[in-house]
């Protein structure tokens, strides 16, 4: 016998968005059932290696050459002396303005959101400086604060076409917790509670020692969602000519809220440029075979924003020792650029 409740309960609760959205349209409108299910069929056989290629987000996929690539280095680290880790992110240059450009409060010729400052704005000054951008940057660790707050950003802070926002990139908009993390950063990533400690033992039926973590600090810090930003700012209709990403392991519920929320496509956007944190390989295939890179990477294509560029194929290993003492040796970063590409 069909029990009585499930009528009132056949779709109500299939529609629950505690954790899981409902994928929309950058208005707002549903997406159709035909489009959910080929939206679903891309994420999931991406993601499990169910495709025709595992190493799709590890393989560059533009056709068409750059002729100006540049990380700019070149513009903004004049005086010889080392720049290291502030100018990692290249860029196509090709549809940029001409670098000496002026900004135009009234048209400004190109948009710039970059995501993930710390003390370090390197980037989003050069594209205000060099290239007239108007350029908005998200960071809102307390050192990115404190840095804002001080001095050293006053030459920045005279800037028309600089702003600085102290909130970060998430998949949701709300206060979460962030946690300490290197270099002054805070990070989605949450060291584990307990770990193993073998060093000391010699002997095979010994025990290793069972260590207790308590030392990484947490913070309740505020992030927000790309459609709300974009909202918020007044650039819903605006083409954003380079997203720049580097929020230390937030780029994944960032990137997957911005796809369910705009129909899978983000059309408005033209590059993206961004650090992959703490990607791990699929075993069966090994290096540059990354299940929840090779998902972003595969709706990224399919909205036109191809791979283009990247450090490597497999990145790099952490070499901070603190992961490897507590048994966290499958932690990668890479760096990689998306170009769009009709």
């Amino acid at each position: 016998m069909a029990n009585p409740n499930m009528a009132s309960t056949k779709t109500g609760y299939l529609n629950d968005e505690s954790n899981v959205p409902l994928p929309t349209h950058l208005d707002g409108t549903p997406m159709s059932l035909e489009e959910r299910l080929r939206y679903l069929e891309l994420k999931t056989n991406a993601f499990m290696n169910f495709g025709s290629d595992p190493f799709f987000g590890s393989t560059i996929r533009t056709s068409k050459k750059c002729h100006r690539r540049s990380d700019l280095l070149e513009f903004g680290c004049k005086d010889g002396s080392e720049c290291p880790g502030e100018y990692e992110h290249d860029i196509c240059l090709d549809k940029l303005p001409k670098p000496g450009s002026s900004y135009s409060h009234e048209k400004p010729a190109c948009l710039v959101y970059d995501f993930g400052v710390r003390e370090e704005p390197q980037f989003g000054e050069t594209m205000a400086r060099t290239f007239g951008c108007e350029v908005h940057a998200f960071d809102p660790s307390p050192i990115s604060e404190e840095w804002w707050e001080g001095q050293s950003s006053k030459a920045l802070k005279d800037l028309p076409n600089y702003h600085f926002h102290p909130y970060g990139a998430g998949g949701n908009d709300e206060h979460i917790t962030l946690m300490k993390y290197t270099w002054g950063q805070v990070s989605i990533l949450r060291y584990p509670t307990n770990y193993l400690d073998c060093t000391k033992t010699k002997k095979k039926d010994t025990n290793c020692d069972n260590i207790y973590n308590d030392g990484q600090t947490s913070f309740q810090l505020p992030v927000k969602t790309l459609p709300t930003i974009m909202k918020e700012l007044g650039h819903m209709g605006r083409t954003i000519d380079i997203l720049k990403i580097d929020v230390e392991g937030s780029e994944y519920s960032f990137l997957e809220n911005m796809l369910d929320s705009m129909g899978g496509c983000p059309a408005f956007i033209d590059q993206i440029t961004l650090e992959w944190h703490h990607m791990n390989w699929d075993p069966k295939y090994g290096e540059g075979s990354s299940p929840s890179i090779n998902a972003l990477a595969t709706l990224l294509y399919t909205c036109g924003l191809k791979l283009d560029w990247h450090h490597s194929p497999g990145g790099w290993p952490a070499t901070k020792n603190i992961f490897h003492e507590m048994g966290m040796n499958d932690v990668r970063f890479n760096v990689a650029s998306f170009r769009r590409e009709v």
